[in-house]
């Protein structure tokens, strides 16, 4: 009989220690990826080579209580969501949660993965991780645990590999860490991976944001603001002050820069039918930032038009952002206040466990103050639906 799920989190993660699934990474390179050391305050750090150890508490809560949690020191053994794949389905079941989308690591994943400068080792530790939540991890219970792909940073080929792969293992979504050229601004070779997602129908997410410090080509217009675009003409006189992509993603939160960059390069003009995740994004904020969009816009296209050859957009921001956007919050009453704004077929709520943004065992308690007063079809969406279709979750 197939599963009934009535809570799905949209974004919870995968914190587990290194020697959990560096096993899977090629022998070749294994001794190269990641390594669990102890830091002199006592918590669990992770090191490659000669990089500086990464320490990981803020990811480590796992509702050890608030008067009990301290932001350094934390340690894996003693935290709630980082065990066993038979222990994490009984924590879903002690949070009423039927199915979790799980994230690689924040601090020490991903992120931690992409400064290994050896392109190689890299796609060798990405594949590693990817081989062992989707072949080892997930087969446990393939109808209640999700993981998410991780796509390394570099390049387009090697992230069409890694989405490619990702699909044979029976992943159903995969996060960007960079832009899929590896650097911080798209390109147009962008546009082989993005055909290539929709062909492979596999969901494609941002976490929080994209990271733009390590842009192996970082450009500058105005002083010390990395470009958030490029430009058919780069007028010097015009871009050394200021840009377009940056003046319509002022006022928004971090992760209002990467939907700008994503909107005013065309993507959505080359791929009408994409649709993009925005996990932990939140969505207090996103109705003003929708409507700033548009302002910023008005304002703003003439002189980039006659100065840098940006031809205006078919549509304006904001129903671009509407038709494309998917987005992922925890505790955020004002943001559910303001649902219709975004469109409740597109909001997505998460646990985000073991992190210490999660209030698990408490679930109950955060989705009654988010949705007080909300019809009981719309919260269904919010809390399940919406994550079971944009996941594909039962299929």
């Amino acid at each position: 009989m197939a599963r009934e799920y009535k809570r799905i989190s949209a974004d919870s993660h995968l914190e587990v220690i290194n020697e959990r699934w560096t096993h899977r990474i090629d022998p070749k390179y294994r001794d190269q990826g990641p390594k669990s050391v102890v830091l002199e305050n006592g918590g669990d750090a992770t090191v490659i080579g000669d990089m500086a150890p990464r320490e990981n508490p803020m990811d480590l809560y796992g509702g050890k209580g608030r008067d009990l949690w301290l932001p350094f020191g934390q340690k894996y053994a003693d935290t709630p969501g980082t065990g066993e794949p038979s222990q994490r389905i009984q924590e879903q079941d002690m949070d009423n949660t039927d199915a979790e989308v799980l994230f690689p690591a924040v601090v020490v994943g991903p992120r931690y993965w992409a400064k290994v400068k050896d392109p190689v080792v890299q796609n060798a530790i990405f594949r590693g991780w990817n081989d062992w939540t989707g072949e080892e991890y997930r087969s446990y219970a393939p109808d209640r645990l999700y993981p998410v792909g991780a796509i390394p940073t570099t390049g387009v080929d090697a992230a069409i590999a890694e989405i490619t792969h990702c699909k044979e293992l029976g992943l159903t979504s995969a996060v960007l860490t960079t832009f899929p050229n590896g650097g911080g601004r798209p390109s147009d070779d962008d546009d082989r991976f993005w055909a290539a997602s929709l062909e492979l129908d596999i969901q494609i997410l941002i976490h929080v944001e994209l990271d733009r410090t390590g842009d192996p080509n970082p450009k500058f217009y105005a002083p010390g603001q990395p470009a958030f675009l490029d430009y058919p003409t780069e007028h010097e006189e015009a871009l050394k002050h200021t840009e377009l992509a940056f003046q319509v993603q002022r006022f928004a939160r971090v992760g209002g820069t990467n939907v700008v960059q994503l909107v005013l390069s065309r993507l959505f003009d080359r791929f009408p039918t994409l649709q993009i995740g925005c996990l932990e994004f939140y969505l207090g904020w996103v109705p003003f930032f929708i409507e700033m969009a548009d302002v910023r816009y008005n304002r703003h296209i003439h002189w980039s038009e006659q100065l840098t050859g940006f031809k205006p957009l078919q549509a304006m921001p904001s129903e671009i952002i509407k038709a494309h956007f998917h987005w992922g919050f925890q505790q955020d009453r004002s943001g559910i206040e303001l649902r219709h704004h975004m469109g409740v077929d597109r909001l997505m709520w998460a646990a985000d466990f073991p992190h210490q943004e999660s209030d698990w065992p408490n679930s109950d308690r955060v989705i009654d103050f988010n949705f007080q007063g909300v019809p009981e079809d719309e919260v269904h969406k919010m809390v399940c639906g919406n994550a079971k279709r944009f996941f594909k979750i039962g299929e």
